[in-house]
Order: structure tokens, then sequence, then C-alpha cells
């Protein structure tokens, strides 16, 4: 039923024209391996690999693997306490954190009620210690929705935070850190939690349609929906959008700022560094090894 529901929407924009590689958007790492979760940390970039199951570090000259996990399967990573890192082992259903020189220090694989997670996918930090992370459920949109928030306190205590989301994909914060938007992949739409005094949520709207900000991409079908979300320093949102080739910029107003193309199709996540740079992940096919991928900067 989500499938035909998308493609009625899709039926009713216009499909947009692919654009080329701008001449403000140069390739980082042409060999990367499904390439997901960048994060710009002292002046370095480090990104995940789902492909090859390990976290690479690109220090301005050449990239190299800072961690890998087998059967991990990453697809998310975030600064944590400092100096450390989690990363996202979507495989293996699990959290890892990392210390600075990429060592294991801790693996979380349920929440503070015993519950296992499904999926986890990415991460969005809150001012007092905090982290939100996805867990996605099934990649189907013929399958049950099963995807979640859950909540990392600073504490370390886990607890859902909301359920039931058709893929629940990347996450960020407003500005002043009252709402959590969240990409429902598979709804092809991007949801608005309030974030209430102890960091639960409360009731979810949709925030925007992905068809509603944009045109549709040429054969778009269920699968183009929303994966990596951050709140830029411009104060502008940028959507991932995956299967389009495109990241979405658009304003607290939901307008269309502008759109960032790449010749990857399949656009996981962004990030952003020093000179307003975006960096920009992505993969040629997501369904196929060896998982061919790149990863970009954008300059305004």
């Amino acid at each position: 039923m989500q499938y035909i529901v998308s493609r009625l929407l899709a039926l009713v924009c216009l499909a947009a024209p692919a654009a080329p590689l701008s001449a403000a958007t140069t390739v980082l790492d042409a060999h990367a391996i499904y390439p997901e979760g960048p994060v710009w940390h002292d002046d370095r970039l480090l990104y995940v690999e789902y492909g090859g199951s390990r976290v690479k570090i690109w220090d301005g000259n050449a990239a190299r693997t800072f961690w890998s996990g087998e059967h991990c399967g990453p697809s998310g990573l975030i600064a944590y306490r400092g100096t450390h890192f989690l990363v996202a082992c979507y495989d293996a259903n699990t959290l890892v954190e990392l210390d600075e020189q990429g060592k294991t220090v801790h693996t979380i694989d349920k929440d503070s009620a015993g519950k296992p997670f499904i999926g986890p996918n990415d991460f969005a930090a809150d001012a007092g210690g905090g982290i939100y992370f996805s867990a996605s459920g099934i990649y189907d949109v013929k399958a049950p929705i099963s995807g979640a928030i859950l909540y990392l306190s600073a504490d370390g205590r886990v607890t859902e935070v909301a359920d039931t989301i058709h893929y629940a994909n990347g996450l960020t914060l407003s500005k002043d850190g009252k709402t959590l938007l969240v990409s429902e992949d598979l709804a092809g739409r991007i949801l608005a939690f309030p974030v209430n005094p102890d960091r639960t949520l409360g009731a979810r709207t949709v925030w925007a349609r992905l068809c509603d900000l944009a045109p549709p991409t040429a054969h778009e079908d269920a699968y183009n929906g929303p994966d990596g979300l951050k709140l830029g320093p411009d104060d502008n949102y940028y959507i991932a959008q995956n299967g389009s080739g495109r990241v979405l910029v658009v304003n607290a107003a939901k307008q269309l700022v502008r759109t960032l193309n790449v010749p990857t199709p399949y656009v996981t996540n962004i990030t952003f560094g020093a000179g307003n740079a975006v960096y920009i992940t992505g993969v040629f096919d997501p369904w196929k090894p060896p998982f061919a991928g790149v990863v970009y900067r954008w300059t305004p």
C-alpha cells in the first residue's frame, strides 16, 4: 500500500532533470565502499563504509582505516564524550563506542529495558550530552512498520522514545533543540517531534513530504526517500535524497533554497566542515557488491 501511495505522489509532480557534478564539488575518496555517516572532528573527516565494515579517516591528503568491525555493517557515526565516537552497526544491531585511537571501548545491544533495537542507523546529539538514534527496522515497503527512535542519555541509559516509523533514518534537532526532525524514509517524508524537558518526544506531525519540497527525479519510486538529515551552520536543513542523486537544502519555512547534485544516485548523508564545506557521501548501487561509492566536498 505504501508503495502505491508513493507512486501516486510522484505522479502529481513533474520530474526534475538530473544535474552534473558542479564546479563547487570535488571528490575526496573515489574508492569508498558504500560510505555513510560523515563526521567533521578536529579538522579531519571521518566516515563509515557499510560495505567495508569499517570507519575511515581523511586527513586532508589521504584516507586510512580508523577502525574495523567484522559483521558490523556500519551506517552511522557521531562524536561522543569529547574524544570518543559511537558507531551504529546496522547489521549487528549494536552501538560500538570507540576511543580516540579507534579501539573498541563498549558495545550496546539493547535498551535499558532489555529490548534489542533493529538496524541502528544514524545519530543526533543534544546540548545535554545525550544522543538520539534511529533504529530503522526492515528496509522493505511491504514489511511491517517497525522503525523507532531511541535516546542514549548522558549517564548511559537507552530509552525508546518513538516507534512505528516507516524506516527511521536520518535525524537532527532544530536550532533551539525543541524539535527533533526524523527522516521517515519509506514514507518519503520528514517527521517532527516536540522534545519534552525529560528528553522524551511528544506527538509527531508531518514536517514535509519530499515531493512538496522538490519535483521528483526520473524513475523515482517508493525507495527515493530521505536518508541523512542535518541542520547546517546556515540554519538550513540538508536532506540526502537516496536514489535521486541530490541533497535538498530547505529553510525553516520549508522552502527549497538550493539543490546539491552529485553523480552517485544513492546519497546517504552529509556533514559540515571548515570554510562552510558540505561533505556528502553516496553510492552508485547499494544492491550489488562491491558497493562502489564516493565522498564529496561541496563549497559555496
